[in-house]
């Protein structure tokens, strides 16, 4: 059975979007160099770790994500393309009722009407994207880099729903906001049909899937490796590093525990993170470094992406 917050989850709002002064493109090269400060390694984050951010309906949340970035003085991100997206309403439950008479009958909702929900929400996300203009994400763009933050790669989950209007969309807006990849948690098949987009806009990506560093369709394409996933695969992320350096396009930093195990809070885990960085460090490499906080932390998620930056940042002082 289903409640209204899981309707809630599916359904997604519009949003009328203004123009804005167009930003030119970053450089479209994997390992572009950023904003590595006196360390040499260039350490940033996700915004995905901030997924937990009260969102207004109908807006995107850049502003709200500036903030916590600032604080914890992050300069380049792995921006999810949900923060440029409008928010669906709210539809939870709000105060409790006050006491009544009669028991207050909750609406369930069927199956049925879920994927109703679901299927709307779906053609919203592809109206927008479809209507989103360069310039509203180039103003996008700007407001990062008034924060001094650079967007180094823009997160897309493709899916065998996107046409290819709306493919060619989501590379649109990636090069506006200046981003060097996109960075795609697919399959195999999704990344061959991603290529011709990606020759087309001069656009690289990068794949979640560390075991894909042989079946990546051409040199626009390598890996983003996430250290915690190849360790909970019972892998060593340093001898993969090193093994296959060349084809990576940024490191996604978490902290798991082994033989599939859960995240952990950075250190805690059996991810060898300080030792991974220091290799970073020690052979210069300039692909990005991206932490991402999904560890059931006591803080809110802007003090625990904090906790996650200052970690990374001790391990390469």
């Amino acid at each position: 059975m289903y409640t209204r917050r899981d309707v809630g989850r599916f359904a997604l709002g519009g949003l009328a979007l203004r123009t804005a002064t167009i930003v030119g493109p970053a450089a479209s090269a994997f390992g572009a160099k950023g904003d590595a400060g006196t360390s040499g390694v260039r350490l940033g984050a996700t915004t995905w770790s901030l997924r937990e951010l009260p969102r207004i309906p109908g807006k995107d949340n850049i502003d709200d994500l500036i903030k916590p970035l600032k604080t914890a003085a992050v300069t380049e991100i792995d921006l999810w393309s949900y923060n440029t997206e409008p928010a669906g309403p709210n539809t939870g439950p709000g105060a409790p009722p006050p006491p009544a008479a009669y028991p207050i009958v909750i609406h369930h909702f069927t199956p049925e009407e879920i994927a109703a929900a679901m299927l709307q929400a779906r053609n919203l996300t592809r109206d927008y994207r479809l209507s989103a203009s360069a310039a509203h994400y180039a103003d996008i763009r700007a407001k990062f880099a008034a924060a001094a933050i650079s967007v180094a790669a823009y997160t897309v989950k493709y899916d065998e729903t996107f046409t290819d209007p709306e493919i060619d969309a989501t590379f649109v807006q990636a090069k506006s906001l200046g981003a060097a990849s996109i960075t795609v948690p697919g399959k195999a098949e999704t990344l061959n049909r991603l290529a011709p987009f990606a020759e087309k806009h001069e656009i690289n990506i990068a794949a979640t899937d560390f075991t894909l560093p042989n079946a990546l369709p051409s040199k626009r394409f390598k890996v983003n490796a996430d250290i915690g996933a190849i360790e909970a695969a019972n892998g060593s992320p340093m001898a993969w590093i090193q093994e296959n350096h060349d084809v990576i396009g940024q490191l996604t930093v978490k902290d798991r525990r082994r033989n599939k195990g859960k995240n952990e809070q950075f250190g805690d885990g059996d991810t060898p993170i300080q030792d991974v960085l220091r290799l970073v460090k020690e052979k210069k490499y300039t692909f990005p470094v991206f932490a991402e906080y999904e560890y059931l932390g006591l803080g809110t998620p802007a003090e625990e992406l904090q906790r996650c930056m200052d970690y990374m940042r001790s391990a390469v002082a």
